[in-house]
C-alpha cells in the first residue's frame, strides 16, 4: 500500500503567495467600487434626463406682443384698494315708462293687411298695417274741396287786382275778392291740420288733390319709434278704434330694476350707491351681471308690503334683461380698505386653487397660487401670493388658464 502525501502551498511557498491575494482582493475591492459608482452615475444621469425631460414637459407660459393683443388680456400692478360691504336685496326687470308706446289708430277703420308681428323688431317709421277709414276720406275731401276754393279765389284775387290797378274795376271788388282769399285759405289750413292730426306728414297732404281718383280710405299705422313688438291687437278684418290698442312696442335698449327695501334695510339704502345685479336666467345658462347705481328712492312705502322702491336703470344692448325677470342685487353700504385687491376677472381656479397668474418678464407668466381674503361684486382681497407692485393679469386671465392645462402654446398655435 501506497501513501500519497501531499504538501501545504501556504506553508511551502507563503513568500510567494500571500502578495498575490493581496493584489487580487485589492483589484475584485476596486472593481467593485467602480461598479458601484458607475451604477450611481447612470442612476444620477438617468435621473438628470427625467428630471429635464419632466422640466421641458411643463407648459410654458408665453405670450408674444401680438398673441396678448389677440387675447385681449390686460396686465396692472398689485395696489391697495376698495373692498365693499354689501347689502342684498331682490328685484324686477321693468320697462322703462318713457320707452313704451301704445299704438293707437288716429282714425277708425277696418284693418286690410297686418305687416308687422310679435316680437319683431322694428324702427321709426315701419309700416305696421293698413285700415280703410271712411273717417279718413272725409277729412281727404274737405282738405281738396279746401285747397280747390283756395286755388280759385287767388286767380279771382289776382284777377281783380289787376283791374283795380288798370282802374277797370273799383277797389271794392277787389277788397271783397282779397277777403274771400283770406276766408279760403283760413280753411284750407284747417282742414290740413286735421290731416296732420290724423298722421299724414306734410309731404303726403301735398299729394292728397293729385291722388283724389284713388282710394282716400287707406290709413297707414306706423311706427312711432325703434323697439320691439311686445303686444299686438290688430288682426285682418278687425274693426279699430280711435282707442283701441292695436300694438304696444317697448325699446329694451335700456331697462330699469326696481328693487324692493324692506323696513328694516331702510337706514341702508340711499340714492347714488354703486349696485351690482345679476341673475341666471336670462338668454342663456351662465348668469349675467351689470353694475349701476341707485338713481331713485320712493319717499314713501308700499301699503301691502310696507317697503320702499330703489329704482336702477341698466343698459340693455343684447336684450339679456328681459321685462318681468326677477333679479338679486348687492348694494354697496360700506366701503373697507386693503392692502391688495383685484378684478375677480383676474383669479382664475385650476385643480382646486385659487391663482394668480404673474408676469416675470415680458410675455412669461408663472400660475401663482394664492390665499383669498375679502370679496365684492368688482373685485377680491389678496392675503398672500401676491406682492404689492408685481404685475399680474388682470382680465381676460382665461387665455393663460387655457394654456397652462394644454401646455406649450407655440405646439398648438402659430402666427
Amino acid at each position: 500500500m501506497h501513501t500519497r502525501f501531499f504538501s501545504n502551498p501556504l506553508k511551502t511557498n507563503s513568500s510567494k503567495l500571500i502578495p498575490s491575494l493581496l493584489t487580487i482582493l485589492i483589484y475584485t475591492t476596486s472593481n467593485i467600487a467602480l461598479s458601484a459608482d458607475h451604477a450611481h452615475e447612470k442612476h444620477e444621469h438617468h435621473e438628470t434626463e427625467a428630471h429635464g425631460h419632466a422640466e421641458h414637459e411643463e407648459p410654458e407660459l408665453k405670450f408674444s406682443t401680438a398673441q396678448l393683443k389677440e387675447f385681449s388680456i390686460e396686465l396692472a400692478q398689485a395696489e391697495a384698494g376698495v373692498i365693499n360691504h354689501t347689502q342684498a336685496l331682490t328685484g324686477e326687470i321693468i320697462v322703462e315708462p318713457e320707452r313704451l308706446y301704445h299704438v293707437v289708430p288716429r282714425v277708425s277703420g277696418v284693418v286690410l293687411k297686418v305687416f308687422k308681428h310679435l316680437g319683431d323688431r322694428i324702427k321709426a317709421g315701419d309700416l305696421l298695417a293698413t285700415l280703410s277709414s271712411r273717417d279718413l276720406a272725409d277729412a281727404k275731401v274737405q282738405f281738396i274741396a279746401a285747397d280747390s276754393l283756395l286755388r280759385l279765389s287767388n286767380e279771382n284775387m289776382r284777377r281783380e287786382h289787376a283791374l283795380y290797378k288798370s282802374k277797370v274795376s273799383s277797389k271794392r271788388k277787389y277788397l271783397a275778392a282779397k277777403q274771400e282769399q283770406a276766408e279760403m285759405l283760413v280753411k284750407r289750413n284747417a282742414t290740413k291740420q286735421r290731416l296732420l292730426a290724423l298722421g299724414l306728414n306734410k309731404q303726403a297732404i301735398r299729394l292728397v288733390p293729385q291722388n283724389a281718383e284713388k282710394d282716400l280710405t287707406l290709413y297707414q299705422l306706423r311706427a312711432p319709434a325703434d323697439g320691439v313688438i311686445i303686444d299686438k291687437h290688430a288682426v285682418h278684418g278687425e274693426v279699430l278704434e280711435t282707442s283701441t290698442r292695436s300694438f304696444t312696442i317697448a325699446d329694451l335698449s335700456r331697462v330699469w330694476v326696481n328693487l324692493t327695501v324692506y323696513q328694516k334695510d331702510l337706514p341702508l339704502i340711499n340714492q347714488g350707491q354703486q349696485v351690482q345685479i345679476s341673475t341666471r336666467f336670462g338668454m342663456g345658462s351662465e348668469q349675467i351681471s351689470s353694475t349701476s347705481t341707485i338713481s331713485w328712492l320712493s319717499p314713501t312705502l308700499e301699503e301691502k308690503t310696507r317697503s320702499a322702491t330703489a329704482r336702477v336703470v341698466i343698459d340693455n344692448p343684447d336684450g339679456h334683461w328681459r321685462p318681468g325677470l326677477f333679479v338679486s342685487a348687492e348694494v354697496a353700504i360700506a366701503k373697507n380698505q386693503a392692502a391688495i385687491v383685484v378684478p375677480l376677472a383676474a383669479l382664475q381656479n385650476i385643480a382646486g386653487q385659487n391663482i394668480i397668474f404673474i408676469e416675470h418678464k415680458p410675455g412669461e407668466f408663472e400660475a401663482r397660487p394664492v390665499i383669498l381674503g375679502r370679496r365684492d361684486f368688482n373685485g377680491v382681497e389678496i392675503l398672500q401670493g401676491l406682492n404689492p407692485g408685481q404685475t399680474y393679469v388682470s382680465q381676460n386671465a382665461f387665455a393663460l388658464k387655457a394654456q397652462s392645462q394644454k401646455g406649450s402654446f407655440g405646439h398648438g398655435h402659430s402666427h
